[in-house]
C-alpha cells in the first residue's frame, strides 16, 4: 500500500473507531465500507470523482477523501478530537479489557481520565492491568522486537518440544510495518507431542520473568490459549498471544489468527452461502441452518494447507500480506 493511500485509510479508520466510541452505529459503519474500498483500490485516488465512484462511498465520504489528498487532513477529525466525549473515550477504550461499552459507561458516570479510573472506578483484574502498563501498550513495536520476541519463545518450544512449528501471526504476519501485540500459534505435526506443551511453555516463560502478567487463559477444545503480557529486557510490556493447537486444526487457525478481522468474516461468509462452516478449528460441510442458526454441524474436511481452505471455497489463494481487506 503505497504512503499516499495509507493515509486516507488511516484518517477513515480513525473516523470509524471515533464513530463507534460515540455510538454513532450507521456513520462507523460507512466509514467500515468506505476502509474496504480503499485498501482495495490498486492506485492512489487521483480525482474527486475517482473518490466517489469507489463501492460504498457517496458523496460526502467522497469529499473526506479528496479532502485528505488535497490538504493531508480531514477537519471533521480534529474538530470531534477536541470534544470532551472523544478525548475521554479515546483513552478509555486503550485501556485492554475495555471496550466502547465500557469507555461510554465510564465516561456516563463522569470518568474523564486515567487517574479518574484508577482512583474510582470499579475495575475488573485485566482492566487494572491495563491501566498499570496504560502508556507501554499502546506504543506500537517495529517488527523487530517482534523477532526477537518470538525467538525467545521458540527456543523455550524447541527445548521442551523439539520439532514444533511456530509461526507468528496477525499483523506481523500479514506485513505491517508496526505492531500492536504479538500472535504466537504452535503446533506439532505428529499430531501429539503438542499435548502438554501449553502448560510447561507458560510455566517455565512465566518463571524466567519474560511473562510477566496473565490476563486469561482459555481452553477451547483442544485448543489452548494464553493472553498476556510480555517483557524483553530493555524493552516495554507488550501484548501476546500464545495459541497451542492440534496440528489438524493448524491450517484453519493459521487462517484464522493471521486475520483481519474483515477478511475472516469475508471467508466466513462464503463458507455459509455453500452451506459450510469455517471457523479456527476446522472447515465443515453439510452444515444445516434453519433462519441463520446451525442445526447440524456437518463434518470436518481434510485440511493439508492454508490453500486448501481456499480451494474449498472456491476462491483464488490470497497470501497473508493481502488479508487487510
Amino acid at each position: 500500500m503505497s504512503e499516499n493511500k495509507e493515509n486516507y485509510v488511516l484518517y477513515q479508520e480513525q473516523m470509524m473507531k471515533t464513530y463507534e466510541q460515540i455510538n454513532e452505529k450507521w456513520k462507523a459503519l460507512s466509514y467500515k465500507k468506505a476502509i474496504i474500498s480503499l485498501k482495495k483500490h490498486p492506485a492512489k485516488i487521483s480525482t474527486f470523482e475517482e473518490a466517489k465512484s469507489l463501492s460504498g462511498v457517496g458523496e460526502k465520504l467522497a469529499e473526506k477523501i479528496w479532502e485528505i489528498v488535497e490538504s493531508g487532513k480531514l477537519r471533521k477529525l480534529d474538530e470531534l478530537s477536541e470534544t470532551e466525549e472523544v478525548t475521554s473515550l479515546n483513552t478509555f477504550v486503550n485501556v485492554w479489557g475495555a471496550g466502547p461499552k465500557t469507555a461510554q459507561t465510564w465516561f456516563a458516570q463522569g470518568f474523564r481520565s486515567l487517574k479518574d479510573l484508577e482512583e474510582k472506578a470499579q475495575l475488573t483484574r485485566c482492566q487494572k492491568i491495563g491501566l498499570k502498563y496504560y502508556d507501554e501498550l499502546i506504543e506500537r513495536m517495529e517488527r523487530a522486537e517482534v523477532q526477537k520476541i518470538e525467538s525467545v519463545v521458540l527456543t523455550e518450544v524447541n527445548i521442551l518440544r523439539p520439532g514444533c512449528e511456530l509461526v507468528v501471526c496477525g499483523s506481523y504476519r500479514r506485513g505491517q510495518t508496526t505492531c500492536g501485540d504479538v500472535d504466537i500459534l504452535i503446533t506439532h505435526p505428529d499430531g501429539s507431542s503438542h499435548v502438554g506443551l501449553f502448560d510447561a511453555l507458560i510455566g517455565s516463560l512465566t518463571e524466567t520473568g519474560f511473562l510477566t502478567d496473565e490476563l486469561i487463559i482459555a481452553h477451547n477444545g483442544p485448543q489452548q490459549k494464553y493472553l498476556g503480557l510480555c517483557k524483553l529486557p530493555e524493552s516495554k510490556h507488550r501484548r501476546i498471544d500464545i495459541i497451542v493447537t492440534p496440528h489438524n486444526e493448524f491450517y484453519t487457525a493459521l487462517v484464522y489468527f493471521t486475520g483481519s478481522g474483515h477478511f475472516n468474516r469475508s471467508m466466513r461468509h462464503m463458507a455459509s452461502k455453500m452451506n459450510m462452516s469455517l471457523n479456527e478449528h476446522g472447515l465443515y460441510t453439510g452444515v444445516t441452518r434453519n433462519n441463520g442458526v446451525k442445526v447440524c454441524s456437518g463434518s470436518s474436511l481434510p485440511i493439508t494447507s492454508e490453500e486448501s481452505i481456499f480451494k474449498y471455497l472456491g476462491v483464488p489463494f490470497r497470501p497473508p500480506e493481502e488479508r487487510d481487506y
